[in-house]
C-alpha cells in the first residue's frame, strides 16, 4: 500500500506544528450546542415570548437569553447609578429624562426595583403609580463601578428575599464594569446594559 501524500506547507508556512489542534472540533461543538440552544420553537411560542418581551421593554434576542435556564422574569432591578441618582435627597425619577422615565413606567408584567446605595432617597417608589416598588439599599455607594463585597450581596439576597422574587428570575439593568459580578454573586438572572434597555 503506498504511503498518504505529504502535503508540502505553503510560502510563509514555518513548517511548525499548528498552533491550535483541536480548533475545528471544539468549532463544530460549539455549533453544535449553539443550534440546540436556539432551536427553532413553535409559532405560538415565540409570539408569546417577543409580547412579553415587549412588555419588558426588551429586544427578543436579550429576552431570549435572559429565560434560557427555564425561569421567567419576575421583576427588573435597576442600578441607581444607571439612573443617575447622585444627589443626597433626590428621588430616583430627578435624575431620570422624560423619556426614560416613561421607559420604565412602561415595564408591565413584573416587579419594578431599585437598587441603591447608603444614600438618602425620597420613598418616591412607596407612593401609589410610583415609578419604583422598592428600594433595595446595599452599602456600597459605587454599584455596579466596583465588584460586590459580602455585605452587598447579603442585602441585595435579603432585599429579595422579603420581596419573595427568586433572585434567578431577577434581571439586573444597568452600566458599569462588574455588572456580570453583580449578576454572579447574587445569582440573578442576567444583565441587560443601561445602554441596550433605554435606546430599545
Amino acid at each position: 500500500m503506498a504511503p498518504a501524500a505529504i502535503r508540502t506547507p505553503g510560502s510563509g508556512h514555518n513548517q511548525g506544528p499548528p498552533l491550535d489542534p483541536m480548533q475545528s472540533w471544539r468549532r463544530h461543538c460549539w455549533k453544535a450546542a449553539k443550534k440546540q440552544l436556539f432551536r427553532p420553537l413553535p409559532l405560538e411560542t415565540v409570539r408569546r415570548r417577543v409580547a412579553r418581551a415587549a412588555g419588558l421593554g426588551l429586544a427578543y434576542r436579550r429576552y431570549e437569553l435572559l429565560v434560557l435556564g427555564g425561569g421567567e422574569i419576575e421583576a427588573m432591578l435597576f442600578a441607581g447609578d444607571t439612573l443617575v441618582v447622585t444627589a443626597p435627597f433626590a428621588s430616583p425619577a430627578e435624575g431620570l429624562s422624560a423619556a426614560a422615565t416613561a421607559k420604565i413606567a412602561s415595564v408591565t408584567g413584573c416587579k419594578r426595583l431599585l437598587l441603591v446605595g447608603p444614600q438618602r432617597l425620597d420613598p418616591v417608589w412607596a407612593e401609589p403609580g410610583a415609578l419604583f416598588e422598592l428600594a433595595i439599599r446595599v452599602p456600597s455607594r459605587l454599584l455596579l463601578s466596583a465588584p460586590p463585597l459580602k455585605a452587598d450581596r447579603d442585602a441585595l439576597r435579603s432585599g429579595l428575599c422579603g420581596r419573595k422574587v427568586p433572585a434567578g428570575s431577577v434581571a439586573l439593568v444597568g452600566d458599569g464594569a462588574h455588572g456580570p459580578s453583580w449578576v454572579a454573586g447574587a445569582r440573578l438572572a442576567g444583565l441587560v446594559p443601561g445602554s441596550e434597555f433605554f435606546s430599545t
